[in-house]
């Protein structure tokens, strides 16, 4: 037995992150189109992980139980992971070929495993198992796998920016957060360069020591407990944000002035702001309006000045926040978190909303809403 200070942080990290995904899969609260894929992650991981801890440790040193146990699950990590990003920004359907892209290298790879095993039941006893920490199958299929690896984060990063370009504002449909994923994968870039390093060294120099790997796992460790609670606290941040648009909408259309739009430029842009609810796009800007208007962005700016002696920014700013004062006093909206209030009302961040909550009101988002609440 092989047993140390880094294989016990590794196993802790594991029996985490099974219990974890366990949770996410048994808890309705929980399960959305996209954390499930989420869980899968986890667990793949945690599966993974648990298998080369047991090989480690040298638990497993039966051939026929390491036959039976060994799967290739690193194999399925990242295609779990380009499946949850995929649904939580909102895509619909995916194409047959990118699931059969992402999905048929775990096959494969177990098929050729259950070859080699039984090449050696049923053909030739004497042929030697491949060492997973030495030259061989297993190391040289974990450089494909990097490279399979990496392209799935290129996939992944190139999904998130073209999601980001689209500044189209739709009322009836919630933009997810994406710089916690580019993080992730950013994380994730680095985790595989340590893995590559690893390999490369124990082929290079014919090693067959598995410490080499150890930041690797530890890493991975890590990473379950990021990616775990990150991913489901975004996921429920989104489908928080999701039923609030809901409600919020059935109140606009209950309340929604239908008067036709008037003819003069300024009353035609604030009905645009205002009675469209524009100003609940995080991107509007003067850039927007001068392509909705076909205005130049000066004149805007003059005309709103003119007639509110306040610029668009403030403007804007001033509506959301008397948008997100309406909420935060409202009893309907008390289960609803304070950042998803912020970001229903318009803003694209947690600090901006604050900032700009207190320059116009003094106080602090809770501190507004418990001194409503105490009169």
């Amino acid at each position: 037995m092989n047993f140390n200070i880094f294989n016990i942080i590794i196993v802790s990290g594991v029996v985490h992150g099974i219990i974890f995904s366990s949770i996410v899969f048994a808890n309705k609260k929980y399960i959305t189109n996209n954390t499930v894929y989420l869980g899968l992650v986890v667990l793949f991981l945690s599966l993974s992980n648990f298998q080369n801890w047991l090989l480690d440790t040298q638990i497993v040193n039966d051939d026929s139980i390491y036959k039976l146990t060994y799967l290739p699950w690193q194999w399925l990590i990242l295609p779990m992971f380009y499946f949850y990003v995929f649904k939580f920004l909102g895509k619909q359907k995916m194409t047959f070929k990118t699931k059969v892209f992402l999905i048929s290298p775990f096959f494969i790879l177990f098929i050729l495993h259950t070859s080699i095993v039984l090449y050696n039941y049923f053909v030739n006893h004497d042929f030697s198992k491949p060492s997973h920490f030495k030259r061989g199958f297993y190391l040289y299929s974990d450089y494909l796998s990097f490279i399979f690896n990496l392209l799935i984060m290129y996939f992944t990063y190139t999904l998130i920016i073209s999601y980001e370009k689209n500044n189209t504002f739709d009322i009836t449909w919630v933009k997810s957060e994406t710089n916690w994923l580019k993080k992730l994968i950013y994380i994730g870039v680095f985790a595989c360069l340590c893995w590559v390093f690893a390999i490369t060294k124990t082929i290079i120099y014919d090693l067959n020591n598995s410490h080499l790997f150890y930041p690797l796992w530890i890493g991975i460790s890590i990473l379950i407990y990021l990616i775990g609670y990150a991913g489901l606290s975004k996921s429920k941040e989104l489908r928080n944000r999701i039923e609030l648009r809901k409600k919020r909408i059935e109140n606009i259309k209950q309340k929604q002035n239908k008067s036709s739009q008037k003819s003069e430029t300024f009353d035609k842009i604030k009905y645009y702001i205002e009675e469209k609810k524009s100003y609940l796009n995080p991107n509007l800007s003067l850039n927007h309006l001068s392509d909705e208007f076909n205005l130049s962005e000066g004149y805007i700016s003059q005309i709103v000045n003119k007639n509110l002696s306040k610029n668009l920014t403030d403007y804007i700013n001033s509506l959301r926040v008397e948008d997100a004062k309406k909420m935060l006093t409202d009893s309907d909206y008390d289960k609803y978190t304070i950042l998803s209030i912020g970001l229903e009302s318009g803003f694209n961040s947690k600090s901006s909303f604050y900032t700009t909550f207190k320059k116009l009101t003094g106080q602090t988002p809770l501190e507004y809403k418990k001194s409503i609440q105490n009169h």
